[in-house]
């Protein structure tokens, strides 16, 4: 189990290195009800939208670096999500 929670954190990390501006990133667990997305500013910065409860509730962080993006996940999500570009 913990590999596979590497592998994804890993997996995520060199999304958002790759992430350019026109592209986005969501991420979802149907367990959950959660959802976020994440786009790229043309400065580098990554703006995360996290949405629970069907859109009810939404938050919007900014983070300068992968590292933080990734605790964000982690902690909104612990184990259980899923990784899809758009």
């Amino acid at each position: 189990m913990k590999n596979c929670r590497k592998d994804k954190s890993k997996k995520l990390a060199n999304k958002l290195l790759t992430l350019d501006i026109d592209e986005g990133i969501r991420i979802d667990s149907s367990i959950q009800e959660k959802k976020i997305f994440i786009n790229k500013t043309a400065s580098g910065i990554f703006v995360v939208e996290l949405i629970t409860r069907n859109a009810l509730n939404s938050d919007i962080r900014y983070f300068d670096f992968v590292n933080d993006v990734i605790k964000f996940v982690k902690s909104s999500f612990n184990k259980r999500f899923l990784i899809s570009d758009y």
